[in-house]
């Protein structure tokens, strides 16, 4: 996305932590409620171990490569769609692993192009480009009926790939699902701007 892009799709600040990307939307405890008991937080051997684990990458033609990692398990199988900036290792990423995990269900998470291990440059991101990556991953990577669990900006591709792929997904599950903000940003772009508004949210 275009640099206006990227601050007028939404004011969220990335920083740091642990070497992940995280990103502050706020106090959300909608997840535990949603899926199951909030479980105990892991020692910190366990996050070492999940980070050496091997990452798989899914190869497009034209188009960058992106990493994933994925659950083999019983359908519906369960996608989820990180938010802005955030990747794979996300909290909520591994403790819905864990939660499929538990219950024997397939699983996929992977990060955006541009973004974590995934190829590409994020300077270069579009919201278009990142909905072209859902949609790679539920048509390559994706066995069967899928749910798709989208957070903060994921929660809009999520809509969206659904809207795509109505044959595909079988239910939506939304966490601080960010439909509303981004529109409002998208809306307060100068009408001369037009041209941009359209190249910021749907370019490929």
């Amino acid at each position: 996305m275009a640099g206006v892009g990227l601050a007028a799709a939404a004011s969220w600040v990335p920083c740091r932590r642990r070497g992940w990307a995280v990103v502050s939307f706020g106090f959300h405890r909608g997840l535990s409620a949603l899926l199951a008991r909030k479980p105990e937080r892991a020692p910190w051997w366990l996050a070492a171990c999940r980070q050496k684990t091997s990452v798989s990458f899914l190869s497009r033609p034209d188009l960058p490569n992106l990493a994933y990692k994925k659950l083999k398990g019983k359908s519906p199988g369960i996608i989820f769609i990180p938010g802005y900036i955030s990747t794979m290792n996300g909290t909520k990423a591994l403790a819905i692993e864990d939660f499929c995990k538990s219950l024997g269900h397939a699983y996929i998470r992977f990060d955006y192009s541009g973004i974590g291990n995934s190829d590409g440059n994020l300077k270069e991101c579009t919201v278009g480009k990142w909905r072209k990556d859902v949609l790679s991953v539920i048509d390559e990577l994706a066995e069967g009926p899928q749910i798709l669990v989208g957070s903060s900006l994921g929660g809009w591709l999520m809509l969206h790939a659904a809207i795509a792929r109505p044959q595909k997904v079988v239910a939506l599950v939304g966490i601080a699902t960010a439909v509303d903000g981004l529109v409002t940003q998208f809306n307060q772009l100068p009408v001369e701007d037009s041209e941009s508004k359209s190249y910021i949210f749907y370019s490929a």
